[in-house]
C-alpha cells in the first residue's frame, strides 16, 4: 500500500459521521469519526440463531410461524395475544402495550412471519413476549437469526440504530496491509484487521468474537508499546556532564535520621543512584505502598543532584501534601548547609520575589510546591531533577512544563498507589522501577475489621471513649461512583448526625470546598482543633496526620480494593495501634470477597493484583482522570500474555516501517508522542 492509499485509509477512519449522531456518539463512543463507531466494542451478544425446535425456556429463537388467529383481551388490562403456528406446534405472541391497528397489520391471518425472542412457557404452551423481531419479509431469515451485538447505551439512541449506523459504515472499510507477522497469526488463528473488525459487530459464534477481540487488543496494546518505544528513544538522550555521588549530605543525613532504612529503601536508593550517574537522561518510576517511606528515598535522589551543582524540584499535587513534604525535608536538612524553600499558591509576593530570584541565582538549592513551580516566570539556574509526586494527579503538559525548565533534566516520579506489574509494563513500557514493600519496622499493622452498618450507634459509642482518650480519626463517607454531589451530601448528612454527640471536636472535608478550604481543615485536624474529620475520598492520598488512629469506612463495598487500602493507609503512620473499620450494608459475594481481602493483608501489591481481577485495569487509577492510556479491545488483566507479547515484539520491530506508522496513526498513538509521559 503506498502513501497515498494509507492516505484515503485514514480519511475514512477519520470522516465524521452525519450531524445528527454527532451530539449523541460522543458520549458513547467518545468522538463522532468513522472510527470510533466501528471501534465501539460490544458488551456481549445474543444468540438468535436458535430454531425454536432447539431452544430451552429462557433462550433467545428465531423462527419462522403462520398467523393462526388474533385473541384480543375480554377485560381490560389483560395482554393481547397473537396465535402462530411453527414446526406442527403453537406460540402464543404476547403483547401487554399495544396498538390493535398496529399488530393487525403486523401480524395479518394466514402471513408467514419471522419472530425472534426469548422463549418462554405458559402452562402446556410456548410463549414469546414482546418480540424483538417481527418480519413479513422471509428473506430477512439470516439477518435476523444470528449473533446480535448488545451495545451500551444512553437517552436518545435504541440498540438496533447503533447497530444498523454500524453495519453500514462497515461496508466501506477499507483493507489494510498486515503489519502482523504471519507467523504469528497462524499460531492464534487470527483474521486480518479489516476482517477482525467486521465480525467483532457480526460474529458467527461466541468464539469467533473472542478470537476478533484478542487480534484487535494485540494490535492495540503493540501500537501502543512502539508509541513507548519510540517516545524512549526519542527523550531520553545522551548527555555531556560529569555526574559524581561523593554521599557527602547522605552520610549527614543518616547519621541525624531518627530511624533505620529499610533494606527495600536502601536498594532503591542504590539504584536510582546508578541510574543518575549513567550517561543517559534518567526517566524512572518510584512505587511503594502506603506508608513504605518513599519521600525519603527521592530526598537522597535530590542530595545527589545537589552535590553535582544542580538544582532538584520536587512538584506535589496539594499545597498541604506540598507543606507535608518541605516541613520533614527542612526539619532532616538542616544539619546540612542545603538551601530549601516551599512555593504554593500560599506564598506571599514577597517570598515568592526572594525564592524565583534565589532560583534564578543559583542560591536555592531545592524547592518544594504545587502548580506553582511550573508557571512562566519561575526559572531555574540548572534544574537537574524533578521529582513528580503522586504522579498520575498531574496532566503529562503540567509535568512537562515543569521538567521543561531544565536541559535534560532527569524525572522521578513517585506514587502511593502500587501498580500491578501488567499495568505498569502497559503505562510505562521499559521506564527503570524501584519498589518499595517493606514498611519501617516502627509501623505496627492496621486491625481491620468488618461490622454491619446497622452497628453504628455502636461504633459511635466506642469512637467517643477513643476521642476521650485523645485519639483522632476519620469517618469515610459512602461512594457512589460517578456521583460526586451524592458523595457530598452523605457526608453532610453523617455529620450533622455525628454533630449530636462531638460538638465542636468533629468537623468535614469534601470535594465541594476550596483548595484553601480543604488546607485549612486539614491544618486544623493536624493542629488537634478537633479530633474527628468527616470526609469524602479527598483524603485519599498524601495525607499524613501521624497521631489519627481511627479510620472508619461507611459502605466499604461501594469502594474498590486498591481505594480502600489507600484510604485505610491515611492511619498507622505512627507509633500507636491504629485501626481500621469496614462497615457495609448489602453484601453480594463479590463485596464479601473484596473485605475479607482487606481484612487478610496488607500488602498493597496483592491488593492492587486482586483490585485490577476484580474491576479491571481501568479503574485502579483513575484512567480517564490520570490521563493515562484507556484501550479500546484490551484488558490488561485478561490480556496479559498478549502484553508481554507486544511488549517483546515491539523491541524487535523497526518503528519507521510504513505499516507500524499507519498502525500508529489508526490507534491514534502517534500524536499522543509529543505529549509523552517521557518527555
Amino acid at each position: 500500500m503506498n502513501l497515498n492509499e494509507q492516505s484515503n485509509v485514514l480519511a475514512f477512519l477519520n470522516s465524521k459521521l452525519p450531524k445528527f449522531h454527532s451530539t449523541i456518539l460522543p458520549k458513547l463512543c467518545g468522538g463522532d469519526r468513522v472510527m470510533d463507531l466501528l471501534f465501539y466494542r460490544p458488551l456481549n451478544y445474543v444468540d438468535r440463531s436458535r430454531l425454536l425446535s432447539d431452544a430451552q425456556v429462557g433462550e433467545f429463537t428465531t423462527f419462522m410461524a403462520k398467523v393462526y388467529e388474533h385473541q384480543p383481551p375480554t377485560f381490560r388490562g389483560r395482554p393481547y395475544k397473537i396465535v402462530v403456528e411453527s414446526e406442527n406446534q403453537y406460540v402464543f405472541v404476547v403483547f401487554f402495550n399495544y396498538s390493535i391497528k398496529y399488530l393487525c397489520k403486523l401480524f395479518p391471518i394466514g402471513a408467514n412471519v419471522i419472530i425472534s425472542g426469548k422463549l418462554e412457557k405458559f402452562a402446556e404452551y410456548w410463549q414469546i413476549t414482546h418480540p424483538d423481531y417481527v418480519s413479513l419479509n422471509i428473506n430477512q431469515f439470516k439477518e435476523i437469526a444470528r449473533m446480535e451485538p448488545v451495545y451500551q447505551l444512553c437517552r436518545g439512541i435504541t440498540n438496533k440504530r447503533i447497530g444498523n449506523m454500524i453495519s453500514s459504515n462497515l461496508k466501506g472499510l477499507p483493507d489494510l496491509p498486515e503489519w502482523i507477522d504471519d507467523t504469528l497469526i497462524k499460531q492464534k488463528k487470527w483474521l486480518n484487521w479489516r476482517e477482525s473488525i467486521i465480525k467483532l459487530h457480526r460474529p458467527s459464534s461466541l468464539t469467533e468474537a473472542e478470537v476478533c477481540r484478542k487480534r484487535l487488543a494485540y494490535d492495540e496494546l503493540f501500537a501502543y508499546q512502539l508509541a513507548l518505544r519510540l517516545a524512549r528513544e526519542s527523550h531520553v538522550k545522551e548527555r555531556r556532564r560529569e555526574f559524581t555521588i561523593s554521599n557527602e549530605y547522605k552520610e549527614q543525613v543518616l547519621n541525624g535520621l531518627p530511624f533505620q532504612l529499610t533494606n527495600d529503601q536502601i536498594r532503591a536508593i542504590d539504584e536510582i543512584s546508578e541510574r543518575q550517574k549513567s550517561k543517559y537522561r534518567m526517566i524512572s518510576l518510584l512505587q511503594g505502598d502506603v506508608g513504605s517511606g518513599k519521600t525519603i528515598v527521592a530526598l537522597f535522589a535530590m542530595l545527589n543532584v545537589v552535590e553535582n551543582n544542580m538544582q532538584a524540584a520536587l512538584m506535589a499535587p496539594t499545597t498541604i501534601l506540598a507543606e507535608q513534604h518541605y516541613n520533614w525535608i527542612e526539619e532532616v536538612l538542616s544539619c546540612t548547609d542545603i538551601k530549601v524553600a516551599l512555593l504554593t499558591g500560599k506564598t506571599t509576593r514577597k517570598e515568592r520575589k526572594i525564592i524565583m530570584n534565589e532560583l534564578a541565582s543559583g542560591i536555592l538549592n531545592i524547592v518544594i510546591g504545587t502548580h506553582a513551580l511550573f508557571q512562566a516566570n519561575v526559572t531555574f539556574k540548572n534544574l537537574g531533577l524533578a521529582v513528580i509526586d503522586e504522579q498520575q494527579r498531574f496532566g503529562v503538559m503540567q509535568r512537562n512544563r515543569l521538567v521543561g525548565k531544565g536541559e535534560n533534566t532527569d524525572i522521578l516520579f513517585v506514587t502511593a498507589t502500587p501498580i500491578p506489574r501488567t499495568l505498569q509494563q502497559a503505562m510505562y513500557g521499559d521506564v527503570e522501577c524501584s519498589v518499595l514493600r517493606e514498611k519501617p519496622k516502627s509501623r505496627l499493622p492496621i486491625k481491620t475489621a468488618t461490622m454491619n452498618i446497622k452497628r453504628v450507634p455502636d461504633i459511635i459509642e466506642k469512637l467517643k471513649s477513643a476521642i476521650d482518650r485523645g485519639e483522632k480519626a476519620y469517618w469515610i463517607c459512602p461512594y457512589i461512583e460517578g456521583s460526586e454531589e451524592t458523595n457530598i451530601a452523605a457526608a453532610e448528612m453523617r455529620f450533622q448526625e455525628l454533630q449530636k454527640t462531638f460538638f465542636n471536636k468533629v468537623n468535614i472535608i469534601h470535594g465541594k470546598l476550596t483548595q484553601d478550604q480543604k488546607d485549612q481543615v486539614m491544618f486544623s485536624f493536624k493542629r488537634n482543633e478537633f479530633s474527628l474529620l468527616v470526609a469524602t475520598t479527598v483524603i485519599e492520598v498524601g495525607i499524613d496526620v501521624p497521631d489519627a488512629t481511627i479510620m472508619i469506612i461507611e459502605n466499604a463495598e461501594q469502594f474498590g480494593l486498591s481505594q480502600l487500602h489507600q484510604l485505610r493507609g491515611r492511619v498507622g503512620r505512627g507509633n500507636k495501634q491504629s485501626f481500621c473499620v469496614l462497615l457495609y450494608d448489602n453484601l453480594s459475594k463479590n463485596s464479601s470477597s473484596k473485605l475479607k481481602i482487606m481484612c487478610e493483608s496488607q500488602d498493597g501489591f496483592y491488593i492492587a493484583e486482586k483490585d485490577m481481577m476484580l474491576r479491571g485495569s481501568g479503574d485502579i487509577l483513575g484512567i480517564k482522570q490520570s490521563g493515562c492510556m484507556e484501550f479500546k479491545f484490551a484488558d490488561l488483566y485478561q490480556d496479559r500474555e498478549l502484553l508481554n507479547l507486544a511488549h517483546n515484539n515491539a523491541k524487535s520491530v523497526m518503528a519507521e516501517d510504513k505499516s507500524f506508522e499507519l498502525l500508529l496513526d489508526i490507534f491514534e498513538y502517534r500524536s499522543r508522542l509529543h505529549f509523552s509521559k517521557f518527555q
